[in-house]
Parts: C-alpha cells; structure tokens; sequence
C-alpha cells in the first residue's frame, strides 16, 4: 500500500515537475522573439539616422534641377525609383550598409510616391521641396534593408533567451534522469516476508524437538495424528497415549517462545505462531 502511495506519489510530482522545462521554453520564445523585434527595430532606426543624415548632405545637389530632370527621364523608362547605394553611410548595426539602399522618387501631380513591394524593413520618408518648386514638386527619400529574417535574428541579442533556452533542456534531462532513478528504484523494491518460526534457543528433548520440527516442516503446520504416531513411535501400542504426554511437554517449552499447540478434534496436532 505504501509502496502504491508512493509510486503515484512520484508520478505525480513528475507531472507537475514538467511545467518547469515547458515553462522556460516558453519564456525562452517569448523573449527570442521580444529580441528579434528590437533588432528589427533597431535597424529601422539606423535606417532613419542614416537616411536623414544624407539627405541633409545631399538635399541642395538631389534637388537642382538638372538632377530632377535626370530622375524624372528615368522614371519614364524604367518606371521605378532611382536607386542610391549609400556605401559610404555608416551605420550602427555591423554589415548593414551591405544590405542597406536608398530610393530617390519624384513626386508631383504627375508622379505619386512609389510602393515598394517585398518583405523589407524600411525607415520613414522625407521629402525634399526645391525652393522654386512647381506643382507641390518633391523628391521623396526613403531607406530599405534587405535583411533575411536569419540576419535580423543573428545582429539580434539571444543572450537571456539562449540561457532560458539551455536551462529548459538541463531541467528536462534532469526530470528524464530523476524519472529513469525512481523507476529503477522501484524496480528494485522487494517485499519483505515475515522470518519463519524456528526452534533454535529453546530448550526441547530429542523427541520433543523432532516432533514440533514435523509440524513446523508440515504444509499450514499441521500433521494428523496417525502419522505423528507411526513416525515417532512405529507400531508401539500406546503411541496415542505417549502422543498426549509429549504434545503437553512440548506445550509448556513452547509457550515460551511464542508458539502454541493446537489439538483439531482429536484428528490433528497444529503449530500457531502468536504475533
């Protein structure tokens, strides 16, 4: 009973103990996550630094109008904005100018400002206005990266989530470990039985001893009569009656130690061990 009480007791705890590992490793994804959105983020903001500091350095050459004649003849033939590869730029984040461009579109009556299609991350807009501009003419300047989702994970900060990380499998090896132990704990289990009466340290006769050995030696100790009879006595007329005197005898040595002599109707002599 012990034994069942705690092998569910064990079990139990081995449940319960599984929401830890499940529990970091939520906490670890979360947090991965949490990581990669503010490199995402960062990355949009050096994007904006870096867009608005060259278009402070180039807004009087971007917006002369022989530039905006160039942009607007382009245009016309490719349909697409002119694209700026700004390698001189510096940025925060380490090898992002590499995967790092700026657009420079026309934007008037005639021309809306472009959509650029793609997964990309890109920084705001500014719009350059020349000073004797016509028909609300305007270059618009906007930065993108084209930053694979591996590359945002790696400039991103997996310290936190790669310790929760470690810490969900170090504690789920040690739940497996921990389960694998008990189990072999229980395996190992055995039952102990109760010591079988013995005659040692009492004090019997020969025969004495011979006949409480043939009850202990008997299936549920008990031997009938007849065959105690023929075996201590062979074919002695008054065996019964020496049986009787013996069986007292044996009685009151065996007392002492616990053990009891038990007559079944005449029939049989039994051995009872008292607990």
């Amino acid at each position: 009973m012990k034994q069942d009480k705690a092998i569910s007791g064990s079990g139990k705890s081995l449940r319960y103990g599984m929401f830890v590992p499940l529990a970091l490793m939520i906490a670890s994804i979360i947090s991965c996550c949490f990581s990669y959105s503010t490199a995402k983020q960062n990355i949009a903001n050096d994007l904006n630094d870096a867009m608005l500091a060259l278009a402070n350095e180039n807004s009087e050459l971007w917006t002369r109008p022989d530039t905006i004649a160039a942009i607007r003849q382009m245009y016309e033939v490719t349909h697409k904005p002119l694209i700026y590869e700004a390698s001189d730029v510096n940025f925060r984040t380490p090898n992002l100018k590499e995967d790092v461009y700026f657009t420079l579109a026309l934007v008037d009556q005639k021309n809306a400002a472009p959509i650029i299609q793609g997964n990309k991350t890109a920084s705001d807009s500014i719009m350059l206005v020349p000073e004797n501009g016509a028909d609300a003419l305007a270059i618009q300047v906007q930065g993108f990266a084209d930053c694979s989702m591996a590359s945002i994970f790696i400039a991103s900060d997996q310290t936190f989530p790669g310790i929760l990380f470690s810490l969900s499998i170090l504690s789920m090896v040690s739940m497996f470990i921990w389960k694998r132990t008990e189990s072999e704990k229980s395996d190992t289990e055995f039952i102990i039985l109760p010591v079988p009466p013995s005659l040692d340290g009492i004090k019997l006769t020969p025969m004495q001893r011979q006949f409480a050995q043939m009850l202990l030696d008997a299936p549920d100790m008990k031997v009938d009569k007849r065959i105690l009879c023929e075996t201590l006595w062979g074919n002695k007329s008054n065996a019964e009656e020496s049986l009787y005197t013996l069986v007292r005898r044996t009685k009151a040595a065996l007392a002492t130690a616990g053990m009891e002599i038990i007559c079944n109707r005449g029939d049989s002599y039994e051995l009872r061990v008292k607990s």
